[in-house]
């Protein structure tokens, strides 16, 4: 099966060759790339590779790493798309000190491969999630290039379909030098492919790896003063809320308001286009409010209504909750008052967002509620001091996923 996939690549590249010739001979970068015909390189320390935007992030946070540890790595970066790629520029290019480069992946193609790797001359290949690239594998192989998989996963739809290819996928799979998986799921179903238990290990998922978004306290101080909340109050906002979710936290707000009239709630819809709807719904149930910007009044909701500062918000904010969650959509990026410093709440529909919300309760960055009741008595608590959160800090906890795998390619570099 393996030699009938190489034959169709090769295919796929006579076929693609000249045109992709003509438009690299004028600049595509898209095609240089995908050739082969990437600037070469005296010698390329590690090659990652990532498919799209998700992966690219991901693997920021272990480049990140590596640089804390040896700053002069020479990192090759690939990616499949265009908006991965415009990420990767936007994140590894515009520092002048960078010693990342960028470029679109190549064709799994024996000839662009191999143009590929005797361009980069790398010392390690590190690949994303779920990236199995046959030719790749079998070149680097052929060259003795660690090959290294990090944040591996596979889904069961995915481990459904490879189980038909068994035998030709665990040929592949045995030539990897390392394994990095997200969690004990992932690592087993790999296993039912070969991949031996002292090659692989549980690393968890890196995406938990963003680093904190830099935290000024003069910031912070201005952010509340412009939301027009004094020290002493305490600010619970509700980011990204859908239909449905601003009932339940008013009912919530009014409910804590009379024991501590010190909370101030802010609320920022997901889509500003609801403004008059929420505005409307403020004044049905006679609650004062006030957009931001405006000139504050005293003890009212504040209503946000301008996109890009809701990270700034979290960060002024005691305690937030994110939309999405608490009616049948499956969540927004509840990880974002986590990455602000801010404990979060969130509701029982976490379809989207199921890793983040384990990832948030184990670690006791913040909780699930489940009615408006059940937010009331939390808030309570909460503001009166019985219950606290952990906040995550700047510090790199040397078991993160990112730790673990960047000191295992550290080390192999250091025998290369």
């Amino acid at each position: 099966m393996i030699w009938l996939y190489r034959t169709f690549m090769s295919v796929v590249l006579a076929l693609v060759y000249p045109y992709g010739r003509l438009r690299a001979a004028f600049g595509s970068k898209l095609w240089r790339g995908r050739l082969g015909l990437i600037d070469p390189r005296d010698e390329t320390d590690i090659w990652m590779h990532a498919a799209s935007v998700g992966e690219t992030k991901v693997l920021s946070y272990l480049i990140a790493y590596l640089r804390e540890k040896k700053p002069d790595l020479r990192i090759h970066f690939t990616v499949i798309t265009s908006t991965g790629f415009q990420t990767a520029r936007s994140t590894f290019c515009e520092a002048d000190d960078t010693p990342v480069t960028v470029s679109f992946f190549s064709l799994d193609a024996n000839i662009a491969v191999k143009r590929t790797l005797d361009r980069l001359r790398p010392k390690m290949v590190v690949v994303a999630e779920t990236e199995i690239w046959p030719n790749l594998i079998a070149q680097c192989s052929a060259r003795s290039i660690p090959l290294v998989l990090v944040n591996g996963r596979m889904s069961e739809s995915s481990f459904g379909r490879y189980r038909l290819i068994t035998k030709p996928l665990s040929s592949l799979l045995s030539r990897y030098s390392r394994f990095f998986f997200k969690t004990e799921q992932d690592q087993e179903r790999y296993a039912h492919f070969g991949v031996k238990p002292e090659k692989s290990v549980v690393a968890g998922d890196m995406k938990f790896d963003a680093p904190l978004l830099p935290r000024s306290e003069d910031g912070i101080r201005q952010m509340r003063h412009q939301l027009g909340v004094t020290e002493e109050q305490f600010i619970f906002v509700a980011g990204s809320t859908r239909p449905g979710e601003e009932e339940i936290l008013l009912d919530a707000y009014r409910a804590v308001r009379d024991n501590h009239p010190r909370i101030r709630l802010v609320l920022a819809p997901r889509h500003l286009e609801r403004l008059n709807e929420i505005r409307a719904l403020l004044e049905s149930r006679n609650i004062t409010y006030y957009l931001y910007g405006q000139k504050p009044l005293e003890d009212a909701v504040i209503l946000i209504e301008r996109m890009g500062i809701l990270n700034d918000i979290y960060m002024a904010a005691d305690l937030a909750f994110v939309g999405g969650t608490l009616v049948d959509i499956g969540g927004h990026n509840i990880l974002e008052p986590v990455w602000a410093g801010t404990p979060v709440l969130f509701g029982p529909y976490l379809n989207n967002v199921t890793e983040a919300a384990e990832y948030i309760t184990d670690h006791d960055y913040g909780q699930r509620v489940e009615s408006s009741e059940e937010m009331t008595a939390l808030l309570e608590e909460i503001i009166s001091g019985a219950r606290t959160f952990e906040r995550k800090t700047a510090d790199h906890p040397a078991h993160s996923a990112a730790a673990e795998a960047g000191s295992y390619i550290l080390e192999q570099l250091c025998h290369a």
